[in-house]
């Protein structure tokens, strides 16, 4: 259970990281329509994924695999995740007249994730050399270097300690010891 926590939150920030470059894209496939319009797709996208990684998360809590609290932060990270999203879509649509209630954003939510997904591996080299932002996406793209380095941080952290289990495991014997074995002259 030591580790799980780690893989969890490794979830979560990744879900943010691999949601933001297909989810500005497609947010700026017919026109750019502004920061609120991207800051909105990009929160929808991670929306989708916090659910699914929520409903994961109550699962390894009912296997005894992770702390309840672990998913109860998740549910308050998506309480404002949805609140952010769903803030910054109305305020994306109300020039034009269109408002969106929660349970449609919930529902788009996940074709939002889904589509990010799918479109983050064709967009990651422009968001990468910085052709896929406008102007005023610069918080937002602060905002996923910080994960990025997060993610890289935290991944770290989980290998290393993954690494050290397997070594338990094994009698912490690297590969150079051996105990019945002489050694070479």
């Amino acid at each position: 259970m030591a580790m799980e926590w780690k893989k969890y939150w490794l979830m979560t920030l990744l879900i943010f990281v691999i949601t933001q470059p297909g989810a500005i894209a497609f947010a700026n496939w017919d026109a750019p329509y502004g920061f609120y319009r991207d800051l909105a797709t990009w929160m929808e996208a991670s929306f989708g994924g916090l659910l699914i990684l929520l409903a994961l998360g109550v699962y390894w809590w009912g296997k005894g695999r992770l702390n309840p609290i672990h998913p109860a932060i998740t549910g308050i990270l998506l309480g404002a995740v949805g609140y952010v999203g769903l803030t910054a879509d109305n305020i994306a649509f109300s020039e034009m007249g269109i408002t969106h209630s929660f349970p449609e954003f919930v529902v788009g939510s996940l074709l939002a994730f889904i589509l990010a997904v799918m479109t983050t591996p064709i967009y990651l080299p422009y968001a990468l050399i910085g052709e896929l932002y406008y102007p005023y996406d610069r918080p937002l793209v602060i905002a996923w270097l910080i994960m990025v380095v997060a993610t890289l941080l935290l991944g770290a952290a989980y290998l290393k300690e993954r690494r050290r289990e397997k070594l338990t495991e094994s009698g912490g014997q690297g590969p150079s010891e051996s105990s019945s074995e002489p050694r070479g002259p």
